[in-house]
């Protein structure tokens, strides 16, 4: 055994300590100074020895240069890399569609490019306070002469019997106006005149002289739809 002369000494000194005076022990000091290094010396060559032999029982594994493509030369040369390794890089299959290599069609020179207006304010209907007055067909509201046509040239049965005269400098023929309780509130046009209708005053046409009287002479709010 490596250690048994350190031990046998030790277990000697300690032996004869034990039986020694305070001052056979003083002298002992250095020897037990002298028997520890000499121990602890030979510990570590133990220990160097052994880990030469595993060292050389264990062989480091060989390392090969492996080679990678596209990579620059400083680091390849610092990559570690494990012996007899092989990188495949796996193969890819790439379908190309055929109709994404035609050309994309164009726009043609000749279509029409649509524009985009700005919308514009919603034109505010006018209101207009007027004399409504009613009148028919016949020779005493349209005198002697009367033969069932307008100003306009309109038979009087033109919209079912339902338009108006009016003074053409205030509404031109073709205005239509909403007159309460006339036509069933719908507009009627401005398709007739009068010698005595003039300025705010308009005429409406009724079937019969009866009704054109029973309409008689009004005053009302007339709403100018176009």
């Amino acid at each position: 055994m490596v250690y048994s002369p350190v031990t046998n000494g030790l277990v000697r000194l300690m032996a004869s300590t034990m039986t020694d005076t305070p001052t056979k022990i003083s002298r002992r000091v250095p020897q037990w100074a002298a028997i520890v290094a000499v121990g602890l010396a030979l510990m570590l060559t133990g220990a160097r020895s052994q880990v030469e032999s595993f060292r050389k029982s264990s062989p480091a594994p060989a390392v090969a240069a492996r080679v990678v493509k596209h990579a620059p030369a400083a680091v390849i040369a610092s990559a570690p890399v494990v012996a007899h390794e092989t990188l495949v890089a796996p193969a890819v299959s790439i379908s190309v569609n055929s109709e994404l290599l035609r050309d994309v069609p164009t726009a043609s020179a000749d279509v029409a490019v649509a524009t985009v207006g700005v919308p514009t304010a919603a034109k505010q209907p006018r209101v207009i306070w007027m004399q409504v007055t009613a009148y028919c067909a016949c020779k005493k509201c349209c005198g002697p002469g009367a033969k069932g046509l307008t100003a306009s040239g309109h038979h009087i049965s033109y919209n079912g019997g339902h338009f108006v005269a009016a003074d053409t400098k205030v509404f031109a023929f073709g205005t239509k106006l909403l007159i309460p309780g006339y036509a069933g509130g719908n507009a009627v046009e401005v398709v007739d005149r009068g010698g005595a209708i003039k300025g705010n005053h308009i005429d409406l046409f009724m079937p019969t002289h009866q009704q054109a009287v029973a309409w008689g002479n009004k005053w009302m709010q007339v709403t100018v739809a176009d």
